[in-house]
């Protein structure tokens, strides 16, 4: 009778202990349960089904947490805070994301919490969007991203800090936008930043030192805008830029020293802008430069020393301008440059006057080795005053050779003679339909079409094949009074710039060419006066 006690002891903790077993896998069981639920809930962003849903995205993999790149359409306006946001956590480990707006207002701000829980994005676009203001901070704090491109999205205003502390951000694309201008303190922190793209806005104003943060930018793209004015403060900072492309603005002239911060750059295009003045210093500093192209601009003359900063140019691009001469000091600084095969030098398009300036043209012809600049030469037009004495034009011969070409090339004839346009559009002509790697080519119209005479400044010209005329029988015009000057106190960076022997030669040769027909006039001149006054 004594055993009872401890056998109910027994059986009581026996009971009690099944009790919690089965209350404890009661628990896990529900638990297990309400994972599953879940997880059957999330939504995968990359396998969306139904007509509600505003974003609809194609991915690599429509397994979950799987897909490393999506390309999505916001079929729908979409606000902030949309659940459709929360959808993406589907697909944590993405690498690439593109947006792309299918209907007009549908995004009009950057997502920046999505991005900031997507840990291993490293590229981003959006395209079409309506993005009136990138806001501050709007590209912040994303250390995995490497790319960004927001290009036709309506942008117009770049707030201060839009990119900022973004150790990996190597390239920007604003391309096509409506940004105005280009404010201090946008782009802050970014250590690893290489391109910028800015082409194809309505940007007029580069505010000093707007890029002064971008020290490792290698180039920047502001082509297609309404920029007038750069200044050297315009490219504070930028000392690793290697590219600089302002082709297509508004700018009318380059002051001294604009481009000195960018000791490293390689390649300058300032084609199609309004440039009547290049100062002297203009590219002082740019000892690196390679290329600089400054086609189709309103360019009438050259100061003597304007290549004298960027003695490295092989590539020199002066088409369609207003350029009546091109004299040897203009391109003493590269002259030897352009000898090798790789070189490229273009003029067409100018209003070139025959005369002894010119005559440096011959030995270049003659010592080049790149065979399409020789060709190109070859072809080079000018113009020559008809009734110049000089050149010993017979009006009878003229008109008998009119009179013979007319009768076997009637229709050519009067293609080139009678055709619509201003006379004033006539210029120099290299013809020379070559393109290289770099994609420049030369295009200008085809002086077989050219009237044979045209009228310039006033004056009768006849369009002439530059070689076809002699060399000694080349016109010299009266020295002005900053020829004599630049004779009689030569500059010291004239001298000292590298010319190389074969250049020395041609070039000594033109200089005794113009240096006796000087001596000619001025000695005429005083036998005249001595005549007179006896």
């Amino acid at each position: 009778m004594r055993q009872l006690p401890w056998i109910s002891l027994c059986f009581q903790v026996l009971l009690v202990t099944s009790l919690l077993s089965s209350s404890l896998s009661a628990s896990t069981r529900s638990r297990g349960k309400k994972k599953i639920a879940k997880e059957t809930k999330e939504v995968n962003i990359c396998n969306i089904e139904g007509q509600h849903v505003p974003i609809y995205c194609l991915c690599d993999s429509n397994l979950i947490r799987n897909a490393t790149t999506a390309k999505c359409l916001i079929l729908k306006p979409i606000n902030l805070t949309d659940s459709t946001w929360d959808y993406f956590g589907s697909q944590i480990y993405l690498q690439e994301l593109t947006f792309n707006v299918q209907t007009m207002n549908s995004l009009e701000y950057i997502p920046t919490q999505l991005l900031r829980q997507l840990k291993n994005l490293q590229k981003i676009a959006f395209q079409y969007a309506k993005i009136d203001q990138l806001a501050e901070y709007a590209f912040s704090n994303l250390s995995t991203i490497m790319e960004i491109n927001v290009n036709r999205s309506s942008i117009s205003t770049l707030k201060k800090h839009a990119f900022e502390n973004m150790k990996n951000l190597a390239i920007v694309n604003l391309n096509e936008n409506r940004i105005a201008e280009i404010n201090r303190d946008t782009f802050v922190n970014l250590p690893s930043m290489k391109s910028l793209f800015l082409c194809r806005n309505n940007i007029s104003t580069l505010h000093d030192k707007a890029f002064m943060h971008l020290t490792s930018l290698e180039e920047l793209e502001l082509a297609d805008n309404q920029i007038k004015v750069i200044t050297i403060d315009s490219f504070h900072g930028l000392r690793n830029l290697m590219k600089l492309d302002l082709r297509n603005n508004l700018i009318d002239m380059i002051g001294d020293r604009t481009f000195v911060e960018m000791s490293a750059l390689r390649e300058l295009k300032l084609d199609s802008n309004s440039i009547q003045f290049i100062s002297e210093k203009a590219l002082d500093g740019l000892r690196n430069l390679r290329k600089l192209g400054l086609s189709d601009n309103r360019l009438a003359s050259l100061k003597p020393d304007f290549l004298a900063g960027a003695p490295g140019v092989y590539f020199l691009d002066l088409r369609d301008n207003q350029l009546k001469t091109i004299t040897f000091d203009n391109i003493k600084p590269i002259a030897t440059n352009l000898y090798n095969s790789s070189s490229h030098f273009y003029i067409t398009g100018n209003k070139l006057i025959c005369d002894c300036k010119l005559s440096w043209i011959w030995g270049l012809r003659n010592e080049t080795k790149n065979t399409n600049l020789r060709d190109a030469l070859e072809k080079l037009t000018c113009f020559l005053e008809s009734n110049n004495a000089s050149q010993k034009i017979n009006n009878a011969d003229l008109e008998r050779n009119e009179a013979l070409e007319i009768a076997r090339n009637p229709r050519e004839y009067l293609a080139e003679n009678f055709r619509g346009g201003n006379i004033e559009d006539g210029g120099s002509y290299l013809e020379d339909e070559y393109e290289g790697e770099d994609g420049y080519e030369d295009s200008s119209s085809n002086s077989d079409f050219q009237p044979k005479v045209q009228e310039i400044g006033g004056k009768s010209m006849q369009v002439k094949n530059l070689f076809e005329l002699k060399i000694e029988e080349l016109p010299c015009p009266k020295p002005s009074r900053e020829d004599l000057m630049a004779s009689e106190q030569p500059s010291s960076r004239h001298e000292n710039a590298p010319v190389g022997s074969s250049g020395s030669i041609w070039f000594s040769s033109a200089a005794k060419s113009i240096q006796l027909e000087l001596s000619v006039l001025v000695y005429s001149s005083v036998l005249l006066l001595s005549v007179l006054f006896t």
